[in-house]
């Protein structure tokens, strides 16, 4: 494995050091590889980056340590599309997007550090999960009936909601994309304004649970050194 010797935490008692012990000169190759995938896979797609990530440092780390680093890691990554498709920009119609995501990914962040390990593991095998499902589903031309909720597609009316949804998601399991792409497609977003649109709700999102997170006591200088390599 390319990454080795990674410690162990204890989120709970909050007993505990910040410090990869026994890195080598792999283990940072590793962290900006995985970054490098999930900011290709984002600038691609628009977004999904975020749940890859996750699951990828999930791996080695607990999962409230995996969501404390990613989260920096994708903000900045969102922060850099937002500059780099800044021209197709438009605000006022992300109000409402907005105001389901923010409260959304503070409860979502807030529920990642009161939730047990074993808990949050499953809710972002989980999240995983559905989103391979929900895919699968819609490239199929004859899906099963049991599983054509899976297909389910938000309207505009369902904005607030919807994105709540997927602050939580995000906060939680890093799959938010999984509710807020079909939704934002659904309003006519596309191309360009897609990205803008998906990296200006995803920015709005990161900087909330990074506030949970912080709140909690997930966010030190060692998950900031470690987002700073993704």
């Amino acid at each position: 494995m390319l990454i080795e010797n990674v410690q162990t935490f204890d989120w709970m008692n909050g007993d505990r050091d910040a410090s990869m012990v026994g890195m080598s000169w792999l283990d940072p190759l590793a962290l900006a590889t995985l970054g490098i995938l999930a900011g290709a896979l984002t600038t691609l797609a628009g977004l999904g980056g975020g749940v890859m990530l996750t699951l990828a440092l999930a791996l080695v780390w607990d999962p409230q340590r995996a969501l404390a680093v990613a989260a920096p890691a994708l903000l900045f990554g969102n922060l850099h599309r937002l500059f780099l498709f800044r021209r197709y920009a438009a605000w006022r119609p992300l109000v409402p997007f907005l105001a389901g995501a923010v409260p959304g990914a503070l409860v979502g962040g807030f529920v990642a550090v009161a939730l047990p390990e074993t808990a949050l593991r499953l809710v972002l095998v989980g999240a995983v999960g559905l989103a391979v499902a929900r895919e699968l589903v819609q490239r199929a031309k004859n899906p099963p009936k049991a599983l054509s909720w899976l297909g389910w597609t938000p309207s505009g009316a369902t904005i607030v909601p919807v994105t709540f949804g997927a602050g939580v998601l995000t906060a939680t399991g890093g799959a938010g994309a999984l509710l807020l792409t079909p939704l934002l497609l659904a309003c006519g977003f596309k191309n360009e304004r897609f990205v803008v649109a998906a990296s200006t709700v995803a920015v709005a999102i990161h900087l909330a649970r990074i506030s949970a997170y912080g709140f909690g006591g997930l966010v030190d200088a060692g998950t900031v050194r470690d987002a700073t390599i993704v």
